[in-house]
């Protein structure tokens, strides 16, 4: 997901089922706030494979609403059982700008500034 120039990211969704913490399974949602105020979002399955990282099942909202992404995020939840040390949500609505988004981000040691032009 590419985020253009007075857009900025929103929220991070992470689910990490026990049963997959083996392979390092994650099923993650990645959503950016457009200019307009409506969301996009990107969804996709995580794990590692013979010490690779692996991407499937990727799917892209070009727009939805903050209700919908809400409710999306609570069906996930709900029927997936997910108990709440297999969530974390990071919420970057509070951060001003992209640049300040990024330097949180860096200090969680959850970006890889090579994809940051």
């Amino acid at each position: 997901m590419r985020i253009k120039q007075g857009e900025r990211m929103y929220k991070f969704y992470y689910f990490r089922p026990m049963a997959g913490r083996h392979n390092h399974f994650e099923y993650r949602i990645l959503t950016k706030e457009k200019i307009n105020g409506t969301l996009e979002m990107v969804s996709y399955n995580f794990k590692i494979e013979n010490g690779e990282p692996q991407k499937s099942s990727l799917t892209r909202v070009p727009n939805i609403s903050k209700e919908e992404l809400d409710q999306i995020v609570q069906n996930v939840i709900k029927k997936t059982n997910t108990d709440s040390d297999e969530f974390e949500e990071l919420d970057l609505s509070q951060c001003s700008s992209i640049d300040e988004q990024i330097e949180f981000l860096k200090g969680q040691d959850r970006i890889d500034t090579m994809y940051i032009t």
